[in-house]
């Protein structure tokens, strides 16, 4: 049985308009499902840099604008140019914001959004030359690369969605176990990610477990700092059909000798189903689960790998599984 644990709560910081203030361009406030979920689990920090540097609520729209290639932030409609104070705010918010651990952001903004705003050729009457990141996100994403990082629209993708939370709940419990100073800290933390981390990258896990295992007598800081990097690129990478497939062969081969013929035969029918498509990666999961609860010895080993993030916030699997499909339609 896998044990029950604990979550560190992740700092997000997340635009003011997702959920919380109508502070959108159009007095409006967005709704976002990952938003409200996380509400109880995480602390918020929240941000709408329009606002904050000034502009009204509603206010004319703003729009990026290249000219002798220099990107400048303007109100068409007036031609109002915010460029230097969104710059100075930028930078003063940032030198104020001490410990985050992930990000979410309004979409399509062009100060706040992290991928695909327009970028135009001039103020009126005038194309878009080129796509990129908005005002205010574009150094986060310079200040925080690696980090958590996600937009409202993108959220509503349950694999997305998933990726985004196991990073975002990792980190948190990083940057705790930085915070402690202690060096059996973060082996504990290495003990209990490393499941998880060979399933977005083996060689990447192995490594962070030679860098464990040869920091006796090391200095905290030092270990600590390149186990972050690596964190971070352990989480370049997404995990895909086969990154499962590997992961739960890799686990089922340490209980080889203690499985049964009924065992080999259930490990290898859920993996030959799941390889065709037509069972769930939940499937494999659960049933890895029971083979860990019944054979391996040290079952918090695997603790990240089965629960990333609190289990309150996975999303329904099939949520019309109950409609009645078939109501008024009975010959």
């Amino acid at each position: 049985m896998i044990p029950q644990i604990s979550f560190s709560r992740p700092v997000v910081l997340v635009s003011r308009c997702l959920e919380f203030e109508k502070v959108r361009y159009d007095g409006q406030v967005i709704h976002c499902q990952a938003v409200r979920d996380l509400e109880p689990f995480v602390d918020f920090i929240k941000v709408c840099p329009e606002v904050d540097i000034g502009l009204g609520v509603p206010r004319d729209t703003l729009r990026i604008v290249k000219t002798k290639g220099e990107y400048r932030l303007v109100q068409p409609k007036t031609g109002n140019d915010v460029t230097e104070k969104m710059d100075e705010f930028t930078d003063s918010f940032l030198e104020e914001l001490s410990e985050v651990d992930g990000f979410i952001f309004k979409s399509k903004s062009p100060t706040i959004g992290i991928r695909d705003i327009k970028v135009y050729s001039g103020l009126s009457n005038a194309g878009v030359i080129e796509r990129g990141s908005g005002f205010f996100a574009d150094k986060i994403l310079k200040r925080y690369g690696g980090y958590p990082i996600e937009e409202d629209d993108r959220l509503r993708n349950v694999r997305i969605r998933h990726d985004f939370l196991t990073r975002l709940f990792a980190f948190a419990d990083f940057r705790e176990t930085l915070g402690s100073g202690n060096m059996e800290q973060l082996v504990e933390y290495n003990r209990r990610y490393h499941y998880l981390f060979m399933l977005y990258s083996q060689p990447l896990a192995n490594k962070m477990n030679s860098l464990i295992e040869g920091s006796q007598g090391a200095v905290f800081n030092e270990v600590s700092g390149e186990y972050f990097t690596l964190l971070k690129e352990v989480f370049s990478n997404h995990p895909f059909s086969k990154s499962y497939i590997n992961m739960a062969q890799n686990i089922y081969s340490g209980f080889k000798e203690q499985a049964t013929v009924e065992d080999d035969f259930l490990f290898n029918d859920v993996i030959n189903l799941y390889s065709r498509n037509l069972v769930d990666v939940g499937a494999v999961l659960e049933m890895l689960k029971f083979f860990v609860g019944k054979f391996a010895s040290e079952a918090s080993a695997y603790s990240r790998f089965f629960e990333p993030y609190p289990a309150e916030l996975k999303m329904e699997v099939d949520p019309g599984r109950d409609k009645d499909y078939w109501e008024h339609f009975h010959f």
